[in-house]
């Protein structure tokens, strides 16, 4: 039987932007020039199928989630780079804003995963070269509410098999006031179609959004990630687990 695990995500996002450091706000739109930068790092114990996870808090260990920076231009397109792809080393993406209604927005966006390191010693390839494509729906609802749902669908370079995922991402977020937000995140992921089963991912996230200013926010949350069923197939280890966490973001 799999332990649960838990997992405490530090210091994670710093990211520009334009209206109250809202890169947490579920329906916001970049603006022309707009660069942004993120980072961050997650702290992890708890055991895990094969037996070599950490039972104990004090003997965790600390993950790098990544680093991602992006650049807003000509108002409706936003170049990307970033790292801790779950299948390559970095990727790069470029996004396009369709329709830029306050009730009603559309965003398609694409991305590349690269996997261009290899292990010094056997000179074999480490990670798998990805493609994904995405569109995204997201608006304002009255004064207070946002909403958003996205659909991504990935193809991955998995010789001597390659497979596809599909994932829903559904976000609302409610302002009590200027400065204070309920933030609700859900993510069900269809893994590795048939290769050689399906594989199903779910998590979901709960937290709020403290504006501190028109230049700095901070975002605690709590996260439990589902046990990923069909799992006990694949080389993938189900992680049926909690995090807690904090994102920030700044203007600059």
């Amino acid at each position: 039987m799999l332990k649960k695990q838990i997992a405490i995500i530090g210091f994670l996002v710093f990211v520009p932007s334009i209206v109250n450091a809202g890169i947490f706000d579920v329906s916001r739109l970049t603006e022309d020039g707009e660069f942004s930068a993120s980072f961050g790092a997650e702290f992890k114990t708890g055991a895990n199928k094969s037996g070599t996870g950490h039972d104990d808090i004090s003997s965790g260990t600390i993950d790098e989630l990544g680093v991602g920076i992006s650049y807003t231009f000509l108002n409706d397109w936003t170049v990307s780079f970033s790292t801790g792809n779950d299948y390559a080393n970095s990727q790069v993406g470029l996004s396009y804003k369709v329709l830029t209604y306050d009730g009603f927005k559309l965003d398609l966006s694409a991305d590349y995963g690269i996997a261009w390191t290899k292990n010094a010693k056997t000179d074999e390839r480490i990670g798998d070269n990805n493609f994904d494509a995405s569109i995204r729906i997201h608006g304002i609802a009255g004064d207070a509410f946002q909403w958003a749902a996205k659909v991504t669908g990935q193809f991955v370079f998995a010789e001597p098999k390659n497979f596809w995922n599909l994932g829903l991402t559904l976000e609302g977020m409610y302002y009590f006031s200027d400065a204070l937000a309920a933030k609700t995140e859900f993510n069900f992921k269809f893994k590795e179609i048939e290769a050689p089963v399906t594989l199903y991912d779910r998590s979901i996230k709960i937290g709020m959004v403290y504006n501190l200013s028109q230049s700095a926010s901070v975002h605690p949350y709590i996260k439990y990630h589902f046990k990923t069923k069909n799992s006990e197939h694949s080389a993938v280890l189900p992680d049926d687990d909690w995090k807690l966490g904090a994102e920030f973001s700044v203007v600059f």
